[in-house]
């Protein structure tokens, strides 16, 4: 047997002294402790690291356990229950945590072995306890590099690949591959020169030792792919390549959007500078923070100013003096007030005119932003002086028609008034049978021949929109009625009979123009009288509804006369038109009775509508809308009576200066027991009327010396002669000269040539005779 491997005495001695000047050396920390955890034995490191942590000299025989209860970073739990562990003749290893949250910790690697004595009972634990900080901090950069390479992996269309020096794909992963429909390694065995023929150049460079950077497209399924490709030698393999290959090709098809984005905005802005030179209209934009000023391109131009401006005052240098102030306070103010302006100025050089308009806008109520434009309106503005000028000629040329209408008018209405004045006379004194037809024939030509003198004024009146209407209180029924019996003689000449039938529910007093309604139903019972032969006419009212203040009237006017051929009821209320090319012949009239009519009840905004048949007669209906009367009854039409009553007692100052309109009131005022007075000018009206009593004065209007306004006027001025009754004579037809008439004093007004019943109806009426 041999013994070459038993130590010697001298020989153990030696192997423990260099056993344990190698526990001394290490920088570990080992030590034991027997079952009652009194230390048996420790290097000097784990005194060292006790001295410390503890500021102790450890001695064998000290207590592990109450050593580290002085140690707050220990767990006596966990110590004790590794102890249990070892004790039972397991070995036990783990890494602990020890130091302050938040500072610095270190990591140790413990191993715990348990100690046998020479019957191999376990008598205690030896523990090894080495920092392994270091290594833990290493391992978790490795494991963070990795963490954040597989989350570029998994989040970036970026692809990883080598490739050995033959070619062929060793690797390929990234979620990349998803867009080519490929799984990670799914490429691994492929030839990359015959895969990617493309990039075939680019990959025998890497393999020369280059590192290349390229962009490829692939194409799939028909879908291209375009890669930004990196490419360098292995580090760690020589022969080998590594390269990463980037999907960009969204980012392409955004960059080439951005490009096309550009071109657009390029054509945009191109086209707004041409929209806004064709429009002669620049764009700017205030910054309220900044006080910065924007503006486009044509408003440089318009402006004159090139330059870039930085401030309003700037901006607005060009505007004259008072107009530039006038911008900059209504920018201001769109600041302060947060409101639009709109301005119409001019220029300090070209003075050309400009409209120039503010908007602010705001967030979160606060101004942040003026924006508006500033047009060239020089060719609107000359075009509206232009027009200005035509309208002030067209309005002189108007005036001018109406003073002629007006004095033709007069001139035609003063030997009128004298005809059917004396017809009139001639007619009350009992003529002989054989000059009572010539009178009617005389009377009816010149009744007609002042109806076709009224149409044509009141048709020109209409044209030239001289019409207004008033809104008075009138008793409907009363004016009815009195039309009626202004009408009854005409019906029953031709031996037909005129009925009148009104709705109960018809109020009594109603608001409107009770002339201009006189006017409208005179003119269609007159024309249904005229063109009806047999039967009778029926005139019918009728109400219709009524809203608030105002109620709707329905009025019917039919006849069984001629009636109206359908063709032709169309054009029935035009102008100068008439039922039948021989109507004018058999009946008279000028075509203008209807169109007058028409007119006046649109104006009124009211409507007519007619239905006829040949040989059936016709029903013209027609709906007004009046305001409800508050009062209990109404002005009373004065229109024409009937039968004449005496005025002995009465004196009357006829003021007139043609000796033929004179020598015609005076014969009918004689009839009437009138007491007469005469002035042949104005001046001598107002002598007489301060030097006599007069009940009534009729005054005409153009006389020599004054006129029959200013003498009114002066009248009006004597001491107790302000209620004396003044009507006014008038042979004009200026729709001014009732309220001319009213202005200068005068109550009222009989036109020439005058109806001998209108004129007396009138000098009872402001007589107050009942």
């Amino acid at each position: 047997m041999s013994n070459k491997n038993i130590l010697t005495k001298p020989d153990l001695l030696e192997e423990n002294a260099r056993l344990k000047a190698l526990l001394n050396n290490t920088s570990a920390s080992i030590f034991s402790f027997d079952h009652n955890f009194n230390y048996t034995a420790f290097n000097k490191a784990h005194q060292q690291a006790v001295k410390m942590s503890r500021g102790i000299d450890l001695k064998i025989g000290d207590n592990y356990l109450e050593l580290a209860g002085m140690n707050s970073g220990i767990d006596k739990h966990k110590v004790l229950e590794i102890f249990k562990q070892v004790m039972a003749g397991k070995t036990v290893e783990t890494i602990e945590e020890f130091g302050e949250p938040g500072l610095y910790r270190a990591h140790l690697s413990i191993i715990c072995n348990p100690t046998y004595d020479d019957s191999g009972k376990v008598t205690g634990m030896t523990v090894f306890c080495q920092d392994v900080s270091e290594r833990i901090r290493l391992e978790k950069e490795s494991q963070e590099r990795t963490r954040l390479l597989h989350g570029i992996l998994d989040n970036l269309p970026v692809i990883v690949f080598e490739i050995d020096g033959q070619g062929l794909i060793t690797r390929s992963i990234g979620s990349g591959l998803k867009a080519m429909e490929l799984k990670d390694d799914e490429l691994v065995g492929a030839n990359a020169f015959e895969q990617f023929p493309t990039a075939a150049a680019h990959l025998q460079r890497a393999f020369l030792g280059d590192s290349v950077l390229f962009i490829n497209t692939i194409e799939i399924d028909g879908r291209k792919l375009i890669y930004e490709n990196h490419i360098f030698p292995h580090p760690d393999q020589v022969g080998n390549i590594i390269g990463f290959a980037l999907d960009i090709t969204q980012q392409k098809g955004a960059e080439q959007k951005l490009k096309r984005a550009k071109e657009e905005l390029k054509r945009t802005v191109n086209l707004l500078d041409t929209s806004q030179q064709i429009g002669k209209t620049g764009g700017w934009e205030l910054d309220v923070v900044t006080g910065s000023v924007y503006r486009t391109k044509y408003l440089k131009f318009l402006s004159g100013i090139l330059d870039e401006t930085t401030t309003v005052a700037e901006a607005v240098s060009f505007y004259r003096e008072e107009d530039s102030e006038s911008v900059q306070q209504a920018v201001r103010d769109a600041i302060a007030l947060q409101r639009p302006y709109d301005l119409e100025i001019r220029t300090k050089t070209s003075e050309k005119w400009v409209r120039s308009i503010g908007i602010p806008i705001v967030e979160k109520g606060r101004t942040i932003k003026v924006m508006g434009a500033v047009s060239d309106i020089s060719e609107r503005k000359s075009a509206e002086m232009e027009l200005v000028k035509a309208k002030k000629i067209a309005e002189e040329a108007a005036d001018a028609k109406q003073q002629f209408l007006s004095n033709m008018s007069h001139e035609i209405r003063t030997p009128m008034n004298a005809v059917i004045g004396m017809v009139h006379l001639l007619l009350q004194e009992d003529p002989m049978p054989e000059q009572l037809e010539n009178l009617n024939i005389l009377k009816f030509s010149s009744e007609n021949l002042l109806s076709l003198i009224n149409d044509i004024l009141d048709y020109s009146k209409i044209e030239s929109g001289k019409i207004e209407f008033e809104l008075i209180d009138f008793n409907l029924t009363e004016l009815l009625n009195n039309i009626r019996l202004g009408q009854i003689p005409q019906a029953e000449e031709k031996g037909i009979k005129l009925k009148l039938k009104m709705d109960s529910d018809l109020p009594e007093v109603i608001i409107g123009d009770p002339v201009r309604l006189t006017q409208i139903l005179n003119n269609l019972i007159s024309n249904a009288i005229k063109f009806t032969n047999d039967g009778f006419v029926m005139v019918d009212l009728s109400l219709v509804g009524g809203e608030d203040d105002f109620l709707e009237i329905n009025f019917t006017i039919s006849d069984t006369g001629i009636g109206i051929d359908p063709a032709l009821q169309e054009y029935i209320f035009e102008s100068f038109t008439q039922a039948g090319a021989d109507t004018a012949r058999r009946f008279g009239g000028t075509g203008l009775g209807l169109a007058i009519t028409k007119r006046l009840i649109d104006l009124q905004g009211g409507n007519i509508r007619l239905e006829s048949a040949l040989g059936k007669g016709s029903t013209f209906s027609l709906n007004l809308t009046f305001r409800k009367g508050i009062k209990k009854s109404g002005r009373q039409y004065s229109g024409p009576i009937q039968e004449f009553i005496s005025l002995a007692g009465y004196k009357v100052l006829l003021v007139e200066d043609n000796e033929i309109n004179i020598m015609v009131a005076s014969k009918f005022m004689q009839k009437w027991d009138l007491e007469i007075d005469y002035a042949a000018t104005g001046i001598e009206a107002v002598e007489k009327v301060k030097a006599n009593e007069y009940h009534l004065v009729l005054m005409d209007l153009q006389m020599p010396e004054m006129d029959g306004y200013t003498a009114s006027q002066i009248i009006r001025n004597i001491p107790g002669k302000t209620q004396l009754p003044i009507v006014a004579l008038t042979a004009s037809v200026l729709a001014e000269i009732n309220e001319k008439v009213l202005d200068s004093g005068m109550n009222d007004h009989v036109s020439k040539p005058f109806n001998p019943m209108e004129l007396y109806s009138k000098i009872i009426q402001y007589l107050r005779i009942t």
